[in-house]
């Protein structure tokens, strides 16, 4: 049998979270603590889609604690999607039913890291159902020194959707949606640092499981969140403005 490249997604229940470092192998985001340096040596740098396909690739990378991460992006402005594709339908419903504006559908579909699916979806969405701006996170089981924990993260922005596989097609650039990203969070307001930071292992061109292409420049967006006790109160954020032409 063919073994997978070191920066493609493996099947369920293969070895890939064995990855070669110095000569010795290191457990893909095992559990305790590991250094960012070694997360970008041996963590998966794509999520799996349909079919057991690649999916898209990863762009960003959380280290926080969960209540952390969501109080940072309810800040930033970003809605948080349902993982249940029906609960988010019912909200979809709920809200136009009550006028309000469409924020948490449509649903996100399901995609796997660590033979998991996301744990969180987060949108801003821009034109009702076809065009939004949104990324899905992955809580890993591995920590930093500190004890916080890493969110492994994979974002694009929707251009539009194709109803007859129920996808949204995605800009190829997946760099603007990061980039996008790290300007709706700043400094001071639970953020304790930001980086882009270069992985070799990610492909910098290819297609996602439906066939759409992507392109990027390899680069992670790394965000070091606040401790509790150390975030500044900070009410909602006016989030950046402008449309990326496609």
């Amino acid at each position: 049998m063919p073994q997978h490249p070191s920066d493609q997604p493996h099947a369920p229940g293969s070895n890939q979270g064995l990855a070669s470092r110095n000569g010795r192998e290191v457990l893909q985001a095992s559990k305790g603590e590991v250094t960012v340096e070694e997360l970008f040596g041996s963590v998966q740098t794509r999520s799996v889609g349909r079919f057991g396909k690649p999916g898209d690739p990863w762009n960003l990378l959380w280290i926080g604690s969960e209540e952390a991460v969501v109080r940072t992006l309810e800040t930033g402005g970003w809605h948080r999607i349902p993982r249940s594709i029906p609960a988010a339908i019912a909200l979809g419903i709920a809200d136009l039913l009550s006028g309000k504006r469409l924020t948490r559908f449509p649903p996100m579909n399901l995609y796997r890291v660590e033979d998991r699916i996301q744990d969180h979806n987060w949108a801003i969405p821009v034109r009702a159902i076809h065009e939004r701006h949104h990324f899905r996170l992955w809580r890993l089981n591995a920590s930093n020194p500190s004890g916080r924990p890493f969110w492994w993260g994979s974002g694009n922005y929707d251009l539009d959707s194709r109803l007859r596989d129920l996808s949204h097609r995605p800009d190829p650039d997946i760099d603007k949606e990061r980039d996008f990203i790290g300007a709706t969070i700043e400094r001071g307001h639970g953020v304790e640092s930001t980086e882009l930071r270069p992985c070799r292992r990610i492909p910098r061109e290819g297609r996602n499981d439906k066939g759409y292409p992507f392109y990027c420049d390899g680069r992670v967006l790394v965000v070091t969140l606040k401790a509790s006790e150390e975030t500044d109160e900070a009410g909602p954020r006016t989030v950046p403005k402008g449309r990326r032409k496609a």
